[in-house]
């Protein structure tokens, strides 16, 4: 009674059959289809391999999926997760990560999900990482554990999503490093990790992390996010 679950797109309460979404809601999230970008797994033509942002481009992670469309209602929704503490929208997420991606995630054969960090003044003011939540919940379905200490996050950066492709990468520059006290309880055999974080847009974030992961050690490296936007 006092803690009702919502619907996650709408934020309105759940009839007693409803488990995540509403009658109303339950056709809105628009899932990334079968044509998608080989590299970063935005939507793309249907003739298309790759989207116009990484034709040609090397990065240091070999590819990565997304479930939705960052539309506005998805906008909304992981909003009102990450800043007004819906963290049980969380279970939604990664259930549908899990049964769009469960095969591919499987394929990938990683040995972690690492989840991008947060700043610790960013994090005591939230609350919570939404990534490490987020990858909490999808570790509990396909059994992958989640590295949370592992990668930290050094600069209180600035916001992504007011900075041009080429400031996001120098505002990311030594953001991140390996926790010194962790890695030595770590096994260092790990050869492949799956970065998790929430929206994946220019890939600056992921290609950050990748670069101090890689310089770790790890061989391969992959992402998965819950949603990204247009790949044309």
């Amino acid at each position: 009674m006092l803690y009702p679950k919502r619907c996650v797109i709408c934020d309105q309460i759940l009839e007693s059959d409803r488990q995540y979404l509403c009658r109303h809601c339950e056709n809105i999230p628009q899932y990334i289809g079968r044509h998608y970008c080989l590299k970063c797994g935005k939507p793309v033509g249907e003739e298309e391999e790759y989207c116009r942002e990484c034709k040609g481009r090397e990065t240091s992670y070999l590819c990565g999926r997304a479930v939705f469309l960052y539309d506005t209602f998805m906008q909304t929704s992981i909003s009102r997760f990450k800043y007004q503490g819906r963290q049980e929208y969380a279970a939604y997420y990664a259930r549908q990560m899990y049964q769009v991606l469960g095969e591919w995630i499987e394929q990938t054969k990683a040995d972690a999900l690492i989840p991008v960090p947060i700043h610790k003044k960013r994090r005591r003011k939230r609350g919570f990482n939404q990534a490490e939540v987020l990858a909490e919940q999808l570790s509990g379905l396909c059994c992958i554990p989640v590295l949370e200490d592992f990668l930290i996050r050094t600069r209180n950066t600035l916001p992504q999503k007011e900075l041009t492709q080429k400031e996001r990468m120098h505002n990311l520059e030594g953001a991140f490093q390996i926790n010194a006290k962790q890695e030595e309880k770590l096994n260092r055999n790990m050869k492949c990790v799956i970065i998790v974080d929430d929206i994946f847009t220019t890939g600056s974030t992921i290609e950050s992390c990748s670069k101090v992961l890689k310089s770790y050690g790890v061989e391969r490296i992959y992402f998965l996010s819950i949603c990204t936007g247009y790949g044309f």
